[in-house]
């Protein structure tokens, strides 16, 4: 048909003139139609150009009567024009076009699929160099999509997959089936940001090349499955990395979903220092790891960075001396020096059973990877009170509020009040990217938002990030720890014993609690953070002060013999 037909041999045929072919060919916009442009073009245009590096981005769209037509994306000056007119022996044309048309131009020569037209690296097909002229940043989708590109099959698209999540600092690939292919997402900095969209009819085949790289039955896809996979991947930044992959697939419409935790074996796990904590609660929390005996709880929702305080705290007490075991589902990290055990229920290998079971191996030091049931907590609690550091987790929304959770668990407050040390509850906010941030006067809204007022708010400590190729154009690089923490002296001690909640957090309140406002106000106040982020991460009423109910203060102020 005579649509199919090129330009050029419609030119040829005189079926139209060559005005009249520029303009089917590139629109108002400078959007290139590439259905037309005929190949014969391209390679008598390449052939004259031995040297191709010398070549700008260009697209060879017609030649007639010794004159080429060219495309391109940026400015050309007239002496470029000039020399590319002495190196081909005929004259050039240069007509501006969009800049998605030359990159669609650079798919359909890579071999990429053109039904996803923005999604490779600048790479003149021309030159074979990527485009330094167009790309001032990294773009995520793009590099992925080049890795793609090049991958044999399914099992390598995994695997490019992978590689191109570990350059972009990703904790978790997510891929989806959607009506129109498998969305890939990875979680950066604790967001999710989508990536790209495999096609349809290689949908499955990915999520079965996943469950065989796992090991996973390929041949049961209505029930949920999870499995663990170790390898090794190239990393731009790191070289070779030895990698561990908690993948876990979920039945849903469409097929199966599919996520996988990126878990690098040399990992390190930062000091404790660098952690987040402020100097005043990174001093208490380092009173009670060097304690004989009591009990930590670290607090916060999935994605807090509950586990990376955990390890890193472990790392530093796993000393020669020391017997440290822990119970967890599952054993996300090895780390040196340390006996770590996996729950596994269907053979009867619980929490509480594992705790019973460590507590025959003479411990020093127990961790237990959460705490769920009464059995737990009350084991917990008493191998706390018989000698033991013992640090765990519960899922509660700030520090106080695991107090209630475990008289839930354990009814004896006297127990609880004499094992607990404190209370550590976080969240992660992602820091302010280094690269590109800028002076940022606080608004009103800020203000309010943090209940300052500008004397109080160090306006010219504020900062936020514009946007560069580092931060992948959030204007946020990396996340730290922002810590509620509850020590417990002797009077809440005496409080979580015979007193009610609201005396507690009438007491923390009047006794400088360090919360999670005290947190947010020195991050944003000393530029690590933004207002935004806070919000983001903590909820309404932990940046709110509780009224404080006068009879009830006179109260616990006499219970405590406070004056």
């Amino acid at each position: 048909m005579q649509h199919h037909r090129s330009i050029w041999q419609r030119l040829k045929n005189r079926e139209i003139n060559c005005d009249e072919a520029l303009k089917i060919l590139v629109d108002e916009q400078g959007v290139v139609n590439l259905d037309l442009l005929d190949p014969e073009v391209s390679q008598r245009f390449l052939r004259e150009f031995p040297d191709r590096k010398t070549l700008p981005s260009l697209i060879p769209l017609l030649l007639w009567r010794n004159c080429y037509f060219l495309g391109s994306s940026i400015p050309l000056t007239p002496d470029a024009i000039k020399k590319l007119s002495q190196q081909t022996l005929t004259d050039i044309k240069f007509i501006p076009i969009q800049h998605k048309s030359y990159r669609a131009w650079v798919h359909s020569h890579n071999q990429v699929d053109n039904n996803r037209l923005s999604s490779a690296p600048l790479v003149n097909p021309l030159t074979g160099e990527l485009e330094k002229e167009h790309v001032k940043e990294e773009d995520i989708s793009e590099s992925t999509e080049f890795s793609l590109s090049k991958a044999a099959d399914q099992i390598s698209r995994i695997k490019a997959i992978i590689s191109s999540a570990l350059r972009s600092r990703a904790s978790d690939i997510h891929l989806e089936p959607m009506p129109n292919g498998l969305r890939v997402r990875y979680r950066i900095d604790g967001i999710l940001r989508n990536i790209t969209t495999l096609p349809l009819e290689v949908s499955r085949k990915a999520i079965i090349a996943l469950k065989v790289m796992s090991d996973m039955d390929i041949s049961e896809s209505r029930r949920p499955q999870d499995a663990r996979i170790g390898d090794k991947y190239m990393s731009e930044q790191d070289g070779e990395q030895s990698l561990d992959m908690r993948v876990s697939t979920l039945p849903c419409i469409g097929g199966e979903k599919a996520v996988i935790r990126l878990l690098p074996r040399e990992n390190n796990f930062s000091s404790i220092e660098e952690l987040g904590f402020s100097d005043r609660t990174l001093a208490t929390y380092k009173h009670w790891l060097q304690q004989p005996q009591g009990m930590i709880i670290f607090t916060g929702p999935t994605g807090s960075g509950k586990t990376s305080t955990l390890y890193t705290s472990l790392q530093r007490l796993a000393k020669e001396h020391v017997n440290l075991v822990t119970v967890e589902n599952p054993v996300e990290y090895v780390l040196p020096g340390i006996t770590q055990t996996q729950v596994h229920e269907p053979a009867g290998m619980t929490f509480a059973a594992g705790l019973r079971a460590i507590l025959r191996q003479d411990p020093d030091i127990i961790m237990i990877g959460e705490i769920r049931d009464s059995e737990t907590a009350e084991t917990a609690i008493r191998a706390a009170l018989t000698g033991h550091l013992v640090l765990t987790t519960l899922h509660t929304n700030d520090a106080i509020s695991a107090i209630p959770r475990l008289k839930d668990l354990c009814p004896d407050a006297g127990f609880i009040s004499d094992a607990l040390l404190g209370v550590v509850a976080q969240r992660l906010v992602r820091k302010i990217c280094p690269h590109c941030a800028d002076k940022y006067t606080p608004t009103d809204a800020d203000l309010k938002a943090l209940g300052l007022d500008r004397e109080q708010a160090k306006s010219d400590n504020w900062r936020c990030g514009k946007g560069c190729a580092k931060c992948f154009s959030s204007g946020y690089l990396g996340r730290e720890a922002l810590v509620e923490l509850l020590n417990i002296d002797s009077n809440v001690r005496r409080l979580i014993y015979e007193g009610t909640m609201t005396q507690l957090q009438h007491y923390v309140n009047e006794a400088n609690f360090d919360s999670f406002r005290v947190a947010a106000i020195k991050k944003v106040t000393s530029g690590v953070t933004t207002v935004q982020e806070v919000l983001r991460v903590l909820p309404h009423s932990s940046l709110y002060s509780k009224p404080v109910n006068i009879s009830d203060l006179e109260h616990h102020r006499a219970l405590l013999n406070v004056n």
